[in-house]
């Protein structure tokens, strides 16, 4: 019989075996508890902060509440069913600290839209050759985003481009919760607003992909805000549908009889309807009988404006004047400093011979520069100012209307309302994509059909801090954090000496 090895060899390979083994478990617990923790319904986030910089607004976390009782019912059909993409195209350290923030922001979205369930908001990149295929479809459905563009938010067939100086104040505050929950709204929408375009008059045409009397992008802008697009031929039906949540009149070249006017003034007054009118100069409209009732005069005149800085570099006119009252049709022009772009421009004013009504209320909205004015013979040349029969500057080229009658009163809402602007090219697509035309025509719309519910949140702002230190500064907090773990480095060495001698 052998004798008992007095020694631990046979112990040694199981030691080694269960050292491997809890190396490999807490690798695994590691990897599993991350994992976890990258899926929304399982984070558990508490904003310690006073102000609550870190969490959303409660307007905003009812409107993501409200958004998620839409969305599709069924295990994984709702995943992804609205996108927030953000672009990447921009490598400067302004645009790298944005979307830092801007990606901390859309985290507290996945995290509350999935408190019911599953996560229905998703968050992609795409720019710098990620997510091509997916930039590729937002682009064919919605239409190229240019530089600006910071976030796309995409639901279904609708989609709202946010840029950048949506995100940032001009004192450089952030204030894209705001930015991202009025889109949020915009996108999530349930029944699309129709939007009826008149024809039968040499009206842009909807469809029409021609730079100068087409309207293509517009209409593909106003679809992918959940807007349905029709056209109508006023003179061959018996009053506007019911369905109407919009008429837009795009620059006519012939002018609208009296039945049409009778309906058309119908329709806003009776039925608080909204229209829309694009009037070019030079044209007769026709509708200078449903315009009186509203209070708007829009003279057969043309702006002349000899400012070389009010002149883009292809002679176009450059309207940076807006009313000094805020209204939302110019809030989005205010707050990116954007100005309004056409070639062509007659007055759309307050008409100030109107008989005082205590329902209706008239805001004049665009205005040319000081030293323009209103020609009233469009055919003298070279163009020069009449003070008996030309308008002085500044001129109104934009105005709005909204009474407060119908069926509507009452109950709180809103009457009918009227926007009449003295061009049609900054609808045209020559013109739509540039400076502010198409977020001034897009604002348009979504005042005109009760859509323009973009919250008010303040602006949130970052803690900055900043160190300032000699070298010599740095050299003594060094050695004060180094002076323990040499302590105890020298403490242990000496521990070790010790024991070998002993």
């Amino acid at each position: 019989m052998a004798p008992i090895r007095d020694d631990f060899g046979a112990v040694r390979p199981i030691r080694r075996l269960n050292r491997l083994t809890q190396a490999l478990l807490a690798i695994g617990l590691a990897i599993f508890v991350n994992f976890l923790a990258a899926l929304p319904e399982f984070r558990l986030r508490h904003d310690l902060t006073a102000d609550r910089r870190h969490s959303l607004a409660p307007e905003s976390a009812d409107t993501v509440k409200a958004a998620g009782h839409r969305s599709p019912v069924g295990i994984g059909r709702n995943k992804g069913w609205v996108k927030a993409v953000v672009l990447t195209t921009s490598g400067s350290e302004p645009a790298l600290m944005l979307r830092n923030r801007l990606y901390r922001l859309l985290d507290a979205y996945v995290v509350e839209s999935s408190r019911p369930g599953a996560a229905w908001f998703s968050v992609e990149t795409v720019g710098g050759g990620r997510n091509a295929p997916l930039l590729s479809e937002i682009a064919a459905r919605h239409g190229p985003p240019d530089a600006s563009i910071a976030l796309i938010l995409t639901c279904g067939s609708r989609a709202k481009y946010i840029t950048t100086r949506e995100l940032i104040t001009s004192k450089g505050g952030f204030r894209g919760e705001e930015a991202v929950t009025s889109a949020l709204i915009e996108v999530t929408e349930d029944k699309p607003a129709i939007c009826y375009v008149t024809r039968g008059h040499g009206e842009l045409g909807v469809e029409d992909a021609s730079p100068a009397r087409g309207m293509s992008l517009l209409s593909r802008q106003l679809r992918s805000r959940n807007f349905e697009v029709k056209q109508l031929d006023i003179a061959m039906i018996a009053e506007i549908p019911r369905d109407a949540a919009m008429v837009l009149i795009a620059g006519p070249l012939t002018p609208f009889s009296a039945a049409e006017n009778a309906r058309l003034r119908n329709y806003l007054y009776e039925r608080n309807g909204r229209v829309l009118a694009l009037l070019d100069p030079g044209r007769e409209h026709g509708l200078e009988s449903t315009l009186t009732e509203w209070a708007i005069f829009t003279p057969d005149s043309e702006l002349q404006e000899p400012d070389p800085s009010r002149r883009a570099t292809d002679g176009d006119i450059v309207l940076k004047r807006l009313e000094d009252k805020p209204h939302p049709l110019t809030k989005v022009l205010k707050e990116q400093d954007l100005p309004l772009i056409a070639g062509r421009i007659r007055p759309a004013k307050f008409d100030e011979g109107s008989a005082p009504d205590s329902t209706l209320g008239v805001w004049q909205l665009v205005f040319s520069s000081d030293g323009a004015w209103g020609q009233a013979d469009q055919n003298r040349r070279p163009a020069k100012f009449d003070p008996n029969r030309d308008q002085a500057g500044p001129v109104c080229v934009a105005a709005a209307a909204e009474r407060a009658t119908g069926i509507r009163k009452g109950i709180g809402g809103a009457g009918g309302r009227l926007v009449v602007i003295g061009t049609s090219e900054i609808a045209a697509n020559l013109r739509l994509n540039r400076a502010g035309n198409r977020a001034f025509m897009t604002q348009c719309a979504a005042w005109l059909t009760d859509r323009d519910r973009a919250i008010s949140l303040p602006a949130k702002t970052e803690g900055e801090f900043q160190l300032n230190a000699t070298a010599a500064d740095f050299w003594a907090l060094a050695i004060r954090f180094a002076c323990i773990p040499l302590g105890v480095l020298a403490l242990g060495l000496a521990v070790s000496v010790w024991r070998r001698r002993s």
